[in-house]
């Protein structure tokens, strides 16, 4: 049971606090950067580094890939004992710096705008006064991690940030990841996996005037595959996969016939048992031929694996649910959603883990993203409370 005397120290905490958390958001969003951009998001590895730093954690920056942003891990108690408590997420985005104005930050109305703010640079503003408040309150009973990386919206592609998720997560007593609650209040229990598939037909050039019975049309063997391909998603709507062929090229000049053609296929999941059920099909429709000497390949070419509602993660939501009700939280229940998170490989490692814990907010990915200010101070409340239930994660 959350004490009324912890209540107290936290409101304290929070009054004294706003005006530095609104900063801390602040001077985060203006810190932008997307994958690619390496330069700038390794400013905002500085600032996380220092402010890690400011607040006594024992602090590393762990490179990831020549063209990836580092890992920014900090963990107070290092020495305690028992398992440590992890808050995570990422700092990079999905938006070009400069792509806002300069400073873009602003608030109107009681949200907080700018790209980030909410997806999710609200939650590591929560985490970060999180672990402060944890600091200053003399809470030494069990290490506390942040743990942000900063390539999550390319699926951490050209660098080793998951290795270091499996090595950083393979004992905890239970994670926190930060991205943003919906403005109905649910934690996220669990997340559809994204797979990306690339189809690819070879067929046979010919000039198509005075050799076209020579050719093999590549893009029309191509256009029997799509149709199969989009076959394979269940007609009802709560399925557990779907296919969606988003691109296709193929061809070179129109006076000519094609040999070649490729689909890019967006593949959802709910399991990974049904990924296999998926891809068995898949593989079926590519194996037919349609066009006598055409031949077709399916590669998978970027996995994100589906974040599984496990035991484990369902005993995690069930605390932290239960510690919202008792001081009167704004956590409304669990759901399930499309997107993916690295959520996703805390709970294929067997641990602990509860998603979408951060501000709340909408329009992620999108220039008109919010969070909701107040949200900063609800969240602090809620996981200061959380991390002094420690033991209800044993």
């Amino acid at each position: 049971m959350v004490s009324e005397y912890l209540l107290e120290k936290i409101e304290g905490y929070l009054q004294e606090n706003q005006t530095a958390m609104v900063d801390f958001l602040r001077d985060l969003v203006n810190l932008e950067g997307k994958h690619g951009e390496k330069a700038h998001l390794l400013k905002t590895a500085g600032f996380l580094r220092e402010k890690f730093e400011e607040i006594g954690l024992a602090t590393d920056v762990i490179e990831v890939g020549a063209e990836n942003a580092p890992i920014v891990t900090g963990v107070l108690n290092p020495d305690a004992p028992g398992k440590e408590i992890l808050f995570t997420g990422h700092y990079d985005t999905v938006f070009a710096a400069g792509s806002r104005g300069e400073k873009p930050f602003y608030i109107e109305d009681g949200k907080a705008y700018g790209p980030g703010v909410c997806d999710m640079k609200g939650g590591i503003t929560i985490a970060y006064f999180v672990v402060k408040a944890l600091g200053e309150f003399g809470f030494t009973d069990a290490p506390v991690r942040l743990f942000f990386v900063g390539d999550e919206e390319v699926n951490h592609q050209g660098g080793n940030a998951i290795a270091q998720f499996k090595a950083f997560t393979k004992d905890i007593l239970v994670a926190f990841n930060m991205e943003n609650r919906y403005e109905s209040g649910e934690l996220c229990v669990g997340r559809k996996g994204c797979y990306e598939f690339k189809c690819i037909v070879h067929g046979v050039a010919a000039h198509p005037g005075h050799a076209y019975d020579d050719g093999r049309n590549a893009i029309e063997e191509m256009s029997h595959k799509v149709i199969g391909l989009q076959a394979v998603t269940p007609k009802e709507t709560d399925r557990d996969y779907s296919v969606n062929v988003g691109t296709i090229t193929g061809g070179t000049v129109v006076n000519g016939v094609p040999d070649y053609c490729e689909a890019m296929i967006d593949v959802r999941v709910k399991s990974f048992a049904a990924l296999d059920a998926c891809q068995k099909k898949m593989e079926e429709v590519c194996a037919e031929t349609f066009i006598e000497g055409t031949t077709t390949e399916l590669i998978l070419s970027d996995p994100m694996i589906p974040f599984e509602s496990t035991e484990a993660v369902l005993h995690a939501y069930g605390v932290v649910k239960a510690v919202s009700d008792q001081i009167g939280g704004t956590v409304t229940g669990s759901i399930s959603v499309g997107g993916s998170s690295d959520a996703a490989y805390i709970a294929a490692n067997g641990a602990k883990v509860v998603c979408q814990c951060g501000a709340t907010g909408a329009f992620t990915h999108n220039i008109r993203e919010y969070s909701h200010v107040d949200s900063l101070y609800e969240a602090v409340r809620l996981f200061v409370c959380t991390v002094y239930s420690y033991p209800l994660f044993r």
